[in-house]
This record gives C-alpha cells, sequence and structure tokens, in this order.
C-alpha cells in the first residue's frame, strides 16, 4: 500500500511539474521580449525594448525607447495591435522630453483610418482615410513595426513580395499609403552577442525612399538587424540593452560669463540663460526668439553659436526655454501665440531692467516662428533698434496653410505627390472645421485631448500686416536648403518691408545651408547640435554692429559679405 501512495504521490508531482512547464511554455509563446541597439553615424544613439503579445483575440506589440543624444523627446512609447489575422486595429506613439510632448494616433474601422496628432499645442486630424485589408504600419526606426511585417512574409518562396502600409514624417500629418517591397538576396552571418549566427538578408525598397536591410535568422526567422546606408542608420538585437549617455554642448570663452536668470510672466516663472561680456557697460543686448522645433534655450546648438559669437563681441545675450519646456513653469500642450508673444516681452522687460544694458542699443534675433514673435516686438516696442529675422515661419494669414507653411511649397519640398497633397488638404480642412464647431479650449478627438485655442488664435493673425509696421533695420537670413520653411517666406516678408517705405532691410539666401544654418555634428558625446557656419555669424553681427548706435566694438572683426559663397543677397 505504501508503495502505491509514493507511486500517486510521484504521479501527482511529476503532473504539477508538466503544467506548470506547459503554462512556461505557453508564457513563453504568447510573450516575447527583443532588445535592440541604435546607431547612427556610427555612434550609439539610443535603446529600445519591444514586447510582443498574443491574446485570445489580438496581437499586440509595445515598444519603449529612450534616446538621450536628441535635444527633446528623449522617451518614446509605442502601441501596435492587430487582430489575429494581423489586420490593424490602432497604432498609437508618443514622445516626451524636456517637457514637451508628441502623439500620433491611427485608428481603423472597417477599413477606413481615423488619424490624430499632436506637437506641443498643435494639432491636426483626420477621418475616413480609405485602406486596404492587411495593411500595415511602418517607420524605419522603430523595429516593432518590422514585426507584423515579417510574419506575413512568406520565406518558403523568398523572392521580392509587396506590402501595403501607412508610414508618417511628422506628428501633424496624416499617415501615407505606400508599398514596401522585402526581397530576399542571400544568406549572412552576423555576429550577436559574441557568436556568430545564421541569417538572411532581406532588401527594403518604397518609393522615394532611401534603400535599406534587414536581417533575420534562419531558424526562427527572429529580426537581428536594420540598416539604412544612406542615413547611416543602424539597429541591432541585443541580449542585454546598451548603457547610452549624452552630454550637454557648451561653448566658453574668456571673453564673458554665464548666468542662468528667471523672470516673471504673470504668474509663469521662466528660465534663461545670459551672456555677459567681461567689459564695463552700459553693454548692447540682443533678444533670441527661437521657434516651435528648437523649443530649449540652446535652439540645438544654433543659440548657443550665436550667443558664443556675439558675447565675444561685446554683446549681452539672453535666450530662454520656452513655456513648458526645460527649466520653465507651464504646461507645453496649452500655449497660444499670444501667450509666447507675452513670454518674449518679459524676457525683453528683463533684460532691459539689467543695470548692464544700454537701453538704446538693443535688437532681437528670431527663428522659425520665432521670427514672427520677434516682428510683433519690434512692431509693438520703442526699445528695439535692430531686427534679425532668420529662416522666418510667416506667411499671409490669407493662403491654406499647416502651421504657417505654405501647403504647395511644403508638398515641392517633401516631394509629395498629388494624392497625398490632397490628404493633407482634407486634413487640414478637417481640423479647421472642428476649431469652428466649439469655443472650448481642448476636445477629445479618438480619446486623444487636443488643444484648440492656438489655433483658433493663429487664424486671425495678419503676420504681413505686422511687419509693414516695423520701421527698424531688418535683416533677413534663409538657407536654400531648408528642410522645413521654403524661402518664399522670406521673399513675402522683404516685399513687405520694401512696400511699406522701410528703406533699411535687406535678405541674404545661402544657397548651401538649412533650417539651422550649419552641420548637424554627431561626436557621440554630446547631444546633437548645430554648429552655425561662420559666415552667417559674422553677417549678423556686422548687421548689428552697423544697425546699432555706434559703439566701441573693439572685439569685433571687419566683414564684407562674399556674393559668390552667399548667393542671392540685395537691399
Amino acid at each position: 500500500m505504501k508503495k502505491i501512495y509514493i507511486a500517486v504521490l510521484a504521479t501527482i508531482i511529476i503532473s504539477i511539474a508538466l503544467f506548470a512547464l506547459s503554462l512556461l511554455y505557453l508564457d513563453r509563446e504568447n510573450h516575447k521580449t527583443y532588445f535592440f541597439n541604435f546607431s547612427v553615424e556610427g555612434f550609439d544613439e539610443g535603446t529600445s525594448r519591444v514586447d510582443r503579445f498574443v491574446t485570445e483575440d489580438k496581437i499586440i506589440y509595445k515598444s519603449s525607447s529612450y534616446m538621450p543624444f536628441r535635444p527633446i523627446l528623449t522617451e518614446s512609447k509605442s502601441r501596435l495591435a492587430l487582430d489575429r489575422k494581423h489586420n490593424l486595429q490602432s497604432y498609437l506613439k508618443e514622445r516626451s522630453g524636456s517637457g514637451a510632448f508628441e502623439i500620433y494616433y491611427i485608428e481603423n474601422n472597417n477599413n477606413k483610418i481615423g488619424f490624430v496628432g499632436t506637437f506641443l499645442s498643435d494639432f491636426a486630424y483626420l477621418t475616413d482615410l480609405p485602406v486596404k485589408p492587411g495593411t500595415f504600419v511602418f517607420r524605419e526606426d522603430s523595429p516593432l513595426t518590422y514585426l507584423p511585417i515579417l510574419e506575413n512574409y512568406d520565406f518558403r518562396i523568398g523572392r521580392s513580395q509587396a506590402f501595403n502600409v501607412l508610414t508618417d514624417a511628422y506628428p501633424l500629418l496624416p499617415p501615407m499609403k505606400r508599398l514596401l517591397i522585402l526581397t530576399s538576396i542571400r544568406d549572412d552571418a552576423l555576429k550577436i552577442g559574441g557568436r556568430k549566427v545564421k541569417t538572411e538578408c532581406l532588401l527594403i525598397k518604397i518609393k522615394n525612399h532611401p534603400q535599406g536591410m534587414l536581417w533575420v535568422t534562419k531558424s526562427g526567422r527572429n529580426l537581428v538587424a536594420i540598416e539604412f546606408p544612406d542615413k547611416k542608420l543602424k539597429i541591432t538585437r541585443v541580449f542585454v540593452p546598451g548603457q547610452v549617455a549624452s552630454k550637454k554642448f557648451t561653448l566658453k570663452d574668456k571673453a564673458y560669463r554665464e548666468e542662468d536668470i528667471k523672470f516673471e510672466n504673470k504668474k509663469i516663472t521662466l528660465a534663461g540663460t545670459l551672456t555677459l561680456p567681461a567689459r564695463e557697460g552700459p553693454l548692447p543686448a540682443v533678444l533670441l526668439i527661437g521657434g516651435t522645433r528648437e523649443v530649449g534655450r540652446e535652439g540645438e546648438g544654433f543659440f548657443t553659436y550665436i550667443a558664443d559669437s556675439l558675447g565675444r563681441q561685446g554683446y549681452m545675450v539672453l535666450r530662454y526655454d520656452k513655456r513648458g519646456i526645460g527649466s520653465s513653469g507651464g504646461d507645453s500642450r496649452a500655449v497660444t501665440d499670444a501667450d509666447e508673444i507675452e513670454d518674449a516681452s518679459a524676457a525683453l522687460d528683463y533684460l532691459l531692467k539689467r543695470s548692464e544694458t544700454d537701453p538704446s542699443r538693443v535688437a532681437i534675433i528670431g527663428h522659425g516662428k520665432g521670427a514672427y514673435f520677434a516682428s510683433k516686438l519690434a512692431a509693438d516696442r520703442e526699445n528695439i533698434k535692430a531686427l534679425v529675422l532668420m529662416s522666418p515661419l510667416v506667411s499671409p494669414s490669407d493662403s491654406t496653410n499647416l502651421n504657417f507653411y505654405s501647403l504647395n511649397d511644403m508638398a515641392s519640398i517633401l516631394k509629395w505627390g498629388d494624392q497625398y497633397h490632397k490628404l493633407v488638404m482634407k486634413s487640414r480642412m478637417e481640423t479647421i472645421g472642428i476649431v469652428n464647431k466649439t469655443k472650448n479650449a481642448w476636445i477629445s478627438l479618438l480619446r486623444i485631448r487636443c488643444f484648440l485655442r492656438k489655433l483658433r488664435e493663429e487664424r486671425e493673425e495678419k503676420p504681413i500686416d505686422i511687419i509693414r509696421k516695423v520701421e527698424i533695420p531688418v535683416l533677413i537670413l534663409h538657407g536654400k536648403n531648408d528642410e522645413y520653411i521654403p524661402t518664399s517666406s522670406s521673399d513675402t516678408l522683404d516685399r513687405a518691408l520694401e512696400e511699406s517705405g522701410n528703406k533699411n532691410h535687406k535678405l541674404i539666401y545661402f544657397g548651401y545651408l538649412g533650417h539651422f544654418f550649419g552641420k548637424r555634428i554627431n561626436d557621440g558625446i554630446h547631444t546633437l547640435y548645430y554648429k552655425v557656419d561662420e559666415d552667417v555669424l559674422n553677417n549678423i553681427s556686422s548687421w548689428l554692429d552697423r544697425s546699432l548706435p555706434k559703439i566701441d566694438l573693439t572685439l569685433s572683426p571687419t566683414y564684407d559679405i562674399l556674393p559668390d559663397k552667399l548667393g542671392k543677397g540685395g537691399e
């Protein structure tokens, strides 16, 4: 009898063990985790974790990424939901960092896509975009989006296989329908985690897009690497995620010192950096106002270089974090242009109250949308004696714009097809329609909270009327390779100044430069930044020297504009 009890007990133990093992096996089948390292131009940029879950009726992919080398939006989370047949249900991507927020959301309802995108306090909306069954989401820099496509690639057939995909390039633009072609081209042996792994290499092709490659294991078809050579982007699967950190880029010179400061606009405390030359006052002063892309006080290194250049030449310079960004108070998701102008005015007040400031020698430099804010201050405030507008994002208010871009110019810059151009127009009209329907400050669209007041107020702005009121000297600078703002914006401003009777204005194009007027530097140590071209810096200082009342700037170099290098220039 004792032997029977022992046998029964052993059977029970073995059964429990087998049951536990079966649960473990099922858990591994229903939940898989992958880690990836990202590198750009040969330097580590960040890490990502991707989880795949299988439920009774869904396949869900989640990812979380950390990219410390990006100036803002260093953290991101994504969620992709498909049914068990791999049909798209929804896709959500959220990015955040330094107080900035971005959301991109699409939802599939009977093969019609609804879209909501937000960035800071802007939003865009679209309904009923028809898509074919079996359409996937694709982002070249998101391993999460590759997994369902690979799960539907038939490796037994190989060769070229096509997939309908939705891609996104900017949070305020609707998804673009594309055709992605995967082609198996060869077998490779890759070194992963210290050991060689047999892999299969596939070519990634999308029309009007750089060609890429990916690698999967021969056994299991697991994604192990992605590469886009033209973009110098590599994504590699690892078993233990790397530790990636960056340092803040700074410039220092014995000709000046820097002081962290704070100033108030009503109940909002704003923070900035004041560059103070090592010389006796009173000093000429310059206020830097950035646009929406360069929301931090450094402007991705752009303002760092300008403050350094002017500081070495005897100018006091103030740059500050936008509301809700960096060390400044407030909510970046609920800021209007009127708020931005008030904040800039408060920054100007702070500068004028400093004992070192010469109130008769004050200038403003505005970049991007900051050029509009700078123009408004120059038109309304008597203290400003010179104005520099760089890549100005200022368009006539009666045109159809997306964030003040002319859609036709934007389509040309980004090489849109006619069909997508019409889709963006439709999204813009639907967005405006939402704004017109309610007087509320906020609305929930597809369960995403969107701020209405900024766009509502923007539609009432008349930036050209404002620039016509500016009577002080104005220098306009624009790179002909600007990736974001068409040069027609600067043409419009220059013509408005001429028509208004302003005889002291100048427009200079730089045929070899883009939006940030220099080369983007990735050294693997510092947060990515732009090194501003010396010709641009010299043009700014030379213009300020001539436009402000005469002062003794013994450190200021003599500079002559070189038309053959700068392209078009004229008064």
